[in-house]
């Protein structure tokens, strides 16, 4: 139907999530025939820069000044 549709942007819209749509049902089908068990190169990227910024978070975090110390703790 949006496809058929007079606006353009909705055109375009539909047709870059039936590609996308497209790719993740060939992906899973070859999942579930034992023909791949990894990430795509576009989803392991994906996955490598939330990782890059979850550790650049923690970096952050760790340079606040606090310091983390129990007086009760054997050295």
């Amino acid at each position: 139907m949006a496809a058929a549709s007079d606006l353009e942007k909705v055109r375009r819209i539909a047709l870059a999530a039936a590609k996308a749509w497209d790719i993740q049902a060939r992906e899973a089908e070859a999942r579930e025939a034992g023909k791949q068990g990894m990430l795509s190169a576009e989803d392991a990227a994906i996955a490598l820069e939330f990782r890059r910024e979850e550790e650049e978070q923690m970096l952050i975090s760790d340079k606040s000044g606090e310091v983390d110390f129990d007086p009760q703790q054997k050295l």
